[in-house]
């Protein structure tokens, strides 16, 4: 079977008989003799040819290369030379590769009406005695059938004798070469949902690679199926709708991907019936414990910001709590202690020596006198840094606040993503198989036996 070209090739050999009542003897006038084997191109045949022939050469050519066997009766009988007899079958391809078809072959007399030439089938059905089995197809049924048909340019009826096959594909080839693989393709675009958010890219080169794998596939059948626009086959169906889900979980991936990125980029709350829907009850029903990788370290930035900050509040430079810093540098705990002269000494690095006595006693001196200004001098100092140091804290808290609040939107975004997926996930399964049962567990109505007119 040629299913792209529609041609079905039969190896057989034809027998016909017929009555010539120019070919009688009378056996006992010459010596007994009631058979002749005489060459086929030296007696009468009738013009009986294949209607839907598919070959140049036609059967009759054959034929007449055989010796008809000539009884004394009239009664001839010729067996063609086994040869290779073409017909033209129709395809239908709608169920492939789970279809039977149904191929005719048609003769009849090219000239002869039914008043002229009475054409009958010598048996009910073909001898199948050294039928050879196909390894691409089952044989269903073989009959032959009579036909008394008018057509159209003459008024007599003309008789014809049509063989009747037919044939079931064995679809175990297809399967394992053409269905198979796109199944397995298929469940690989599933685990598109399976990869975290930050693959986008490599989520999206993994679908358009399946999709240009099954278009190969695709390929293929076509090549194997006729030119015809009458029906698509189930397994072009197949593939196409397979494509078409392999390019919405694309999509869907994309808008997943968008959800998730929306409080990163955008820094909007996510909707109360959003959240209500898909966390309270979306959730519960999927079992999904959505999880978001930005709690975890929103707690872990909070942490760090108290170990880091909290000893540094506003509190401890009014109660003057701390101590001598790693630098060596003066506390504000000496700041608020009453200043002596040698501690002044100390404080703005002057040192005291035998050769500079009077002038620091002069400078004590002086220094004594403007204790008090000084003292005023501190506070105002004091209270700066005080100021300075309160506004740097409120700054950093706002800041934490920002970045939790960031976190606290990348967390729910990120949840709501989760269940979204999982929703998609949840769908395509259900699309997937549903278009592969469908699809794949179709069979064909089958072909029955003709009735006889």
């Amino acid at each position: 079977m040629d299913e792209r070209n529609q041609v079905l090739t039969i190896n057989v050999w034809i027998e016909q008989h017929w009555d010539d009542e120019k070919l009688v003897w009378d056996p006992d006038a010459y010596e007994g003799i009631e058979i002749l084997r005489i060459p086929a191109t030296e007696i009468w045949l009738p013009d009986v040819t294949l209607y839907d022939n598919a070959d140049s050469n036609d059967y009759v050519a054959h034929s007449r290369q055989s010796n008809a066997l000539v009884n004394a009766d009239g009664r001839v009988d010729l067996w063609s030379k086994p040869a290779l007899v073409k017909s033209t079958c129709k395809i239908d391809v709608k169920f492939f590769p789970f279809d039977e078809q149904m191929c005719s072959m048609k003769f009849g007399s090219w000239t002869y009406n039914s008043f002229q030439m009475s054409l009958d089938k010598h048996t009910e059905a073909p001898d199948l005695s050294t039928f050879v089995n196909n390894e691409q197809w089952d044989l269903k049924f073989a009959v032959s059938r009579r036909h008394n048909v008018k057509y159209e340019c003459c008024p007599e009826r003309y008789h014809d004798v049509t063989f009747y096959i037919g044939l079931r594909r064995k679809p175990l080839y297809y399967i394992y070469n053409l269905i198979m693989p796109c199944i397995l393709l298929s469940s690989l675009s599933m685990l598109g949902f399976f990869m975290p958010y930050d693959v986008g890219v490599v989520k999206v080169s993994l679908s358009v690679t399946l999709i240009l794998s099954l278009t190969v596939f695709l390929l293929l059948v076509a090549e194997m199926m006729p030119r015809t626009s009458e029906q698509v086959p189930l397994i072009g169906q197949y593939y196409a709708a397979t494509m078409f889900l392999i390019s919405l979980s694309t999509a869907m991936n994309v808008f997943v991907l968008n959800v998730n990125e929306r409080g990163k980029i955008e820094g909007q709350d996510v909707p109360r019936w959003l959240r209500v829907f898909a966390l309270d009850y979306i959730a519960k029903v999927l079992c999904v414990q959505p999880c978001s990788s930005g709690s975890r370290r929103s707690g872990r930035d909070s942490s760090d910001y108290r170990q880091y900050g909290g000893h540094y509040t506003t509190n401890n430079f009014q109660n003057g709590s701390h101590q001598r810093t790693e630098t060596g540098h003066a506390t504000l705990n000496q700041y608020n202690q009453t200043p002596s002269r040698n501690s002044m000494h100390v404080r703005f690095g002057t040192a005291t020596t035998p050769g500079n006595e009077s002038d620091m006693l002069l400078e004590d001196r002086d220094v004594g006198g403007g204790m008090g200004e000084l003292e005023s001098m501190q506070d105002r100092r004091l209270a700066r840094l005080e100021r300075s140091c309160g506004d740097i804290f409120k700054h950093m808290k706002n800041l934490q606040k920002k970045r939790e609040r960031q976190n606290q939107l990348k967390s729910d975004w990120g949840k709501v993503a989760q269940v979204l997926d999982r929703v998609l996930l949840v769908v395509f399964v259900i699309c997937t198989t549903a278009t592969a049962l469908v699809l794949l567990l179709q069979r064909s109505p089958g072909v029955v036996e003709p009735a006889d007119d």
